[in-house]
């Protein structure tokens, strides 16, 4: 029986990443991947669409994803920022304040676990923001956003002691997206459009060399499909 997974993403950006990159990748190991994107502000499915800001919307949408079929072939997953995370979400975890350190966002990914009590789901929230994986390699963020090398090689120089690209915090001038926008001026309107081809250029295996969080939740999947 064919595996299949359906990836809960935040946004446009990472919804085309799963389409173009992981969908493509998953199916070579036995795993037929499937966005969604996020409910935004209604229950209604056909409604705004993208963005993590209402958690009962996003918490009513998963309950219906997870009842319409029980195949035990069928799991799910999330592609969510913690950068900007609803309150309401970190309070599932206790949490007060905005999380960082890897043993939180663990916590808070149990928590989120533990409102579904759904064993095909396994969410993952991705640290700090998704753009730590187009950090993971400037070279080709360089030729794809090309009128802005300049800026992007100064990046480069200021990133270069992260081996960890997910380390890159996430304070008001310094998280992995305004780092990009600081150099990038046009980077929130070209985003969805260009991340995949980043992160093409870049290859998989060098976003998770960098990226050891995404390189973990990506081999689950691998490895779960058994090709």
């Amino acid at each position: 029986m064919s595996k299949r997974l359906v990836i809960y993403c935040e946004g446009q950006t990472e919804e085309m990443v799963v389409n173009r990159l992981l969908r493509p990748h998953l199916a070579l190991c036995g795993v037929k991947a499937r966005p969604i994107l996020a409910a935004n502000s209604t229950r209604n499915p056909d409604g705004q669409r993208g963005g993590f800001v209402n958690w009962d919307a996003i918490e009513a949408d998963l309950k219906t994803e997870f009842s319409i079929d029980p195949d035990p072939n069928l799991c799910f997953t999330t592609l969510l920022d913690v950068f900007r995370m609803p309150k309401k979400v970190l309070e599932l975890a206790g949490f007060t304040a905005p999380i960082s350190s890897v043993p939180d966002i663990e916590k808070l990914e149990a928590a989120i676990f533990n409102v579904f009590q759904e064993p095909r789901f396994k969410p993952y929230l991705q640290r700090h923001e998704f753009e730590a994986l187009l950090l993971a390699d400037c070279d080709a963020l360089a030729n794809v956003f090309h009128r802005h090398a300049p800026g992007i090689e100064k990046l480069q120089s200021e990133i270069s002691g992260f081996a960890n690209t997910e380390d890159i915090n996430h304070g008001n001038e310094t998280h992995p997206a305004a780092r990009l926008s600081s150099v990038i001026p046009d980077y929130e309107n070209l985003k969805a459009s260009n991340a995949y081809f980043v992160l093409a250029q870049a290859t998989l295996d060098r976003v998770r060399a960098k990226n050891p969080r995404f390189h973990a939740w990506l081999e689950h999947w691998e490895k779960w499909g058994g090709v």
